[in-house]
């Protein structure tokens, strides 16, 4: 079965055409195009905007003219994530979407879509965030709905600057509510999301000349990864801190130089793979192996239920001239597993809802330093502030460390009960028989810079239920999908 022939097969037509056009974050021109001819083919007004936005509006049905002004919104971007070994180009390449059936789905997903679901290959699928424009499009397009006069605002870069979010005019969001579909819980309507902050950390290493050593490439890969955010309380192995339990474990008998550290993917995604190559003394090497592959069997076994795929290669690489000293090798583990890495501190405002998290993200070795790359969220603006004097305090017992922080964003609460919502929980009710539940997400949402620009919009986040987001192991749920569809047909009739 093809995507385009689901049901309703306006959103799945969209969403394959929207697969089959690149859109890593940066690259959003190619679907900027398909809006705006879909907005041209059904004669709606139209703007694209001058850091890349598109902005379509679409007049009220005949006698709704005073209905409330309601705002979709979604993003165009997607996380270019590729599994271990895949060579795919996000800027130039399409994903390669797949329709599964519940017979050959995992149990895990079998237990949350119980139906059939989409998935990709290899790759993430960008399910987050092109469900949310399949949808909006879809709903723009259906002439037969009674709707209120509606503005759709598709923005770029979410996943990497927020630039569509934080550069937007203020006058796009002028309305009464604004329905922001990146959300991936099917059961749940979110009215707050955390604040982020990104930490970027150089460690400056002491080089030396390397002799009598052989060299090794670790190579660790498989682990589930997933969205920093939304499944950071997941607890999944983080592959930079594990390759880093492994190297400590094995440097209590063995010694060895780090030549190049590599590990993770993009900064809001939780690594699934990292790779060392070493200098090892040669006298040492056989017992270095045995010793690596011992303490690999013991993280298998402590991550055997969230990251059940996990396995370390061992291969060869060239030998370098220089590699980091023992001592710098030594630090350099020791400061990583000491970083911050997952929940910090649940909330007492939303049940089962993380407050404050770290995600250590990428670590890149560069000709004169090693590159460290941290994502930290939270609720609570002293929350943010909290991991920034910790992550200062751990800096600052290394000299050859510096640290710096960019790109703040903010969270945002909204009310959680309003016509709109009130509306909402009838439809999910009547529709999908489910007791909505009204929470605040981990995640950072576009509605942060949103609120900041029009603090009388009232807004929720919602979405059909898409799992693994931001991994090559990313799905989506098509009857999810679909009720979601009409549950939004049915409010916009209503609202």
């Amino acid at each position: 079965m093809e995507i385009k022939d689901l049901a309703p097969q306006a959103v799945f037509s969209h969403f394959q055409n929207l697969c089959a056009i690149p859109h890593p974050s940066g690259y959003e021109r190619g679907i900027a195009k398909y809006i705006i001819s879909f907005a041209r083919e059904h004669g709606l007004e139209f703007e694209l905007e001058d850091q890349g936005n598109v902005i379509i509006r679409k007049k009220a049905s005949p006698g709704r003219e005073h209905s409330p002004v309601v705002i979709l919104q979604a993003h165009m971007d997607m996380v270019p994530v590729a599994r271990a070994g895949s060579e795919h180009d996000f800027v130039s390449t399409p994903i390669a979407p797949r329709v599964m059936s519940s017979p050959e789905a995992d149990p895990k997903i079998l237990e949350v879509c119980a139906g059939p679901y989409i998935t990709a290959t290899n790759t993430t699928l960008g399910a987050d965030d092109g469900l949310g424009v399949a949808l909006i499009l879809a709903l723009l397009g259906d002439d037969e709905l009674s709707h209120g006069p509606i503005t759709a605002i598709f923005t770029v870069e979410e996943e990497s600057t927020m630039k569509g979010a934080q550069t937007l005019d203020h006058d796009y969001l002028q309305g009464d509510y604004l329905i922001n579909l990146d959300s991936e819980e099917f059961d749940t309507l979110f009215v707050g999301c955390a604040g982020s902050i990104n930490a970027n950390i150089t460690f400056t290493p002491e080089l030396v000349k390397v002799v009598d050593c052989m060299p090794i490439v670790l190579n660790l890969t498989g682990l589930t990864g997933g969205h920093s955010g939304s499944e950071i309380h997941l607890n999944r192995g983080n592959a930079i801190d594990i390759m880093c339990g492994i190297l400590a474990e094995v440097s209590d008998t063995n010694d060895f130089f780090i030549q190049k550290f590599q590990g993770g993917e993009i900064r809001n995604s939780i690594p699934s793979s990292a790779y060392v190559e070493l200098a090892v003394p040669s006298n040492t090497f056989d017992e270095f192996k045995a010793a690596a592959t011992a303490a690999m069997v013991r993280y298998q076994e402590l991550y055997s239920d969230t990251d059940p795929d996990m396995h370390l290669i061992l291969g060869t690489c060239p030998l370098q001239p220089t590699a980091l000293s023992y001592t710098s090798s030594q630090n350099l583990i020791s400061f990583l597993r000491a970083l911050p890495n997952g929940v910090i501190r649940m909330s007492h405002d939303y049940e089962n809802v993380v407050e404050t998290s770290c995600n250590l993200s990428m670590v890149r070795t560069k000709p004169d330093a090693i590159a460290i790359a941290l994502l930290a969220r939270s609720l609570k603006d002293h929350g943010l502030d909290d991991v920034i004097d910790k992550l200062d305090c751990i800096c600052s017992l290394l000299d050859n460390v510096d640290v710096g922080f960019t790109g703040r964003t903010f969270g945002w609460t909204s009310p959680k009960d309003n016509r709109l919502i009130q509306i909402l929980k009838h439809h999910y009710k009547e529709q999908a028989q489910l007791d909505i539940a009204i929470t605040s997400i981990h995640a950072g949402l576009e509605t942060g810079y949103f609120a900041k620009a029009n603090p009388s919009l009232q807004m929720v986040s919602l979405g059909p239920t898409v799992r693994n987001a931001h991994s090559p192991d990313e799905y989506c749920s098509v009857e999810h999908t679909k009720q979601v569809y009409h549950i939004l047909r049915s409010t916009l009739a209503e609202l």
